[in-house]
């Protein structure tokens, strides 16, 4: 991660715009703690230039039920944090597939206390969008 961090700031200096993307959001017990680290990281590696432009998306997870099907033989312990039926509810999408994803309310005040942590964090880092 910290080598990704660190070539934001070559990236920009060569003329590039450059976002993060926050993205797959899981709900750990540390998962704000984990962010915070994440964001003081980024905060402590990029230069003035970096930190000017930068913007993010981030995206909380979205699951389904094939795809947990294949990491239950794969990684079963991973499924443990990603498949978590109390904490999540039904989506259907337009394919057809039956997908997961946190229930509404919980996931509201996530979105809105990790969009919280950005702008302490990283004051200047635009937030794109977060769902």
């Amino acid at each position: 991660m910290a080598e990704r961090i660190a070539a934001i700031n070559d990236f920009v200096e060569a003329g590039y715009e450059v976002h993060v993307n926050f993205s797959p959001v899981i709900l750990t017990p540390t998962w704000l703690d984990d962010g915070a680290e994440l964001f003081d990281e980024i905060d402590a590696t990029l230069h003035p230039r970096a930190k000017a432009q930068l913007a993010c998306e981030v995206i909380f997870l979205t699951h389904n039920e094939s795809q947990h099907e294949v990491n239950l033989g794969w990684h079963p312990r991973g499924e443990e944090l990603l498949w978590t039926p109390a904490t999540q509810e039904q989506k259907h999408p337009q394919n057809g597939a039956i997908n997961v994803r946190y229930r509404h309310p919980s996931k509201a005040q996530s979105v809105a206390a990790l969009t919280a942590l950005i702008a302490e964090r990283l004051p200047y880092c635009r937030v794109r969008y977060a769902f």
